[in-house]
């Protein structure tokens, strides 16, 4: 991608519009009060420093950068040529970017990233490269959504599962890389989710944090049909459907088997339940899950885990909750979401039956649905600023509206908690305070870009500062 057009057009005219004299402009990003989440996991900076602010910036660029203004505006002056020529020579954005560590858990309101020059004449230019961090916003708010199934499973699978620690990490699976915004918005969803579960089938996703992070095999997927498979054996060939699935997969593999591409009740209990298809289900050592794919969620694990049980047979285990015998369990991915799966969970183990039983994946659930930019009104201000070397303090007060007033001054990101709690944080602006005591203060925001140079976080460190929330 052409790095000088990746921005928003009218924003190629503001190195323009700017008093003369600016050596220094400062903007920050922050999800604002009064979004759906009272607090924020902020994940996704790495790859974008990575892939667009690691870019260098060529002749060809300039030429063509020149050639879309004159089309876009009728004149090519607006271009900020000769800047992005001293970029090219220099050979990397004179920026520097301070940003909370990934996986962290903001409060609303506060502070996630900043951005700032740090050659007088590229101080005009900070503007550029707002839509690149706001894109933050995207898989902050997949991975913010992610965080919050898991916290209202967890309990749930602590109460009624033995081995809750080996269940819950595939408990909620990724389904949403063929229903996701183009390849790009599917990986960067898949990468937030991969920092609460490891169950994914988004493998670009998993392949994505190799690349970006260093970990390599962060998802887990499994030998699973889907009704291609299913109905090209046909309806009168549905043993030979299944018996292939147990036969061919490893022993050892979890397989998933669709059962209601005609009839699933008939499937359960006539060709599950067929004595060769149980005992070839029995002997794998792999555990066996069945996929309803239609109804109602809450009726299909029901019914299932009641027909499945009656086959099988099923146990109590040691906090007193029915598990169905020989590793046999349910996969429900349709209708899954942050509201549905918690509610599935907790209505299902009222019946007795230990969430064991149950896995289920999302797709346009998880990365898709009632996800936007204002899902935790994300916004980019500019806050501080210098004029021939003289400080100014800068601020949006909209009368109208106040819940848009923006920071003011130069901002660090300070861990407040009681001891023993959770931690949370507060926002400090230099404008309200003296120097000298805002010096003083911690700052959580770290460096991880400066002229060129990234400061790397691994993704295990992102999945500890996730789980210390929990």
């Amino acid at each position: 991608m052409n790095i000088t057009l990746l921005t928003d057009a009218y924003k190629l005219t503001h190195w323009l519009q700017r008093p003369y004299g600016i050596n220094h402009l400062y903007s920050y990003g922050e999800p604002r009060v009064g979004g759906r989440y009272k607090k924020v996991c902020i994940i996704g900076m790495q790859p974008i420093l990575i892939k667009y602010f690691s870019q260098k910036v060529t002749k060809e660029d300039i030429e063509e950068g020149m050639e879309e203004s004159l089309m876009t505006f009728g004149t090519d002056k607006y271009y900020p040529k000769e800047i992005w020529e001293r970029v090219m020579r220099l050979g990397y954005f004179p920026l520097r970017i301070k940003s909370v560590p990934e996986g962290t858990l903001i409060d609303e309101g506060n502070v996630a990233f900043t951005i700032e020059s740090t050659q007088d004449w590229f101080a005009p230019m900070i503007s550029h490269f707002e839509d690149m961090l706001m894109w933050n916003w995207y898989s902050s708010s997949v991975a913010t959504r992610s965080f919050y199934i898991k916290k209202a499973i967890k309990p749930i699978f602590e109460a009624t599962s033995d081995v809750p620690d080996l269940v819950l990490p595939v408990a909620v699976n990724d389904f949403g890389f063929r229903g996701g915004t183009y390849s790009e918005g599917a990986i960067m969803g898949g990468i937030a989710h991969l920092v609460n579960f490891r169950g994914s089938d988004n493998m670009s996703a998993s392949k994505a944090i190799k690349d970006f992070y260093g970990l390599k095999g962060r998802a887990l997927s499994v030998w699973a049909t889907e009704h291609s498979v299913a109905t090209s054996w046909g309806k009168d060939d549905e043993i030979g459907y299944i018996k292939a699935q147990l036969e061919r997969s490893a022993p050892e593999a979890i397989t998933s088997i669709v059962t209601d591409s005609y009839d699933d009740i008939n499937f359960l209990k006539q060709v599950v339940g067929d004595e060769e298809i149980k005992k070839l289900i029995i002997e794998k050592t792999g555990r066996v899950v069945l996929r309803p794919d239609s109804n109602d969620p809450l009726r299909n694990v029901c019914s299932y885990s009641e027909i499945l049980g009656s086959i099988f047979g099923y146990s109590l285990n040691n906090k007193g909750y029915k598990v169905i015998n020989h590793n046999v369990g349910i996969i429900q991915g349709d209708g899954m979401t942050e509201t549905s799966i918690p509610k599935l969970y907790e209505e299902y183990v009222r019946t007795g039956w230990s969430a064991d039983n149950v896995v289920t994946g999302s797709g346009g659930g998880l990365l898709e649905e009632d996800l936007t930019r204002d899902t935790s009104r994300w916004a980019i201000k500019l806050s501080y600023g210098e004029k021939d070397g003289v400080p100014f303090n800068t601020q949006k007060a909209p009368k109208s509206d106040m819940t848009k007033a923006s920071k003011c001054g130069k901002l660090k990101l300070h861990k407040t908690h009681i001891r023993g709690s959770k931690p949370s944080f507060t926002t400090l602006e230099s404008s309200k305070m003296s120097k000298e005591v805002f010096f003083g203060y911690a700052d959580s925001l770290e460096t991880v870009f400066e002229n060129g140079e990234i400061n790397k976080i691994s993704f295990e460190q992102i999945i500890e500062n996730a789980n210390s929330y929990l």
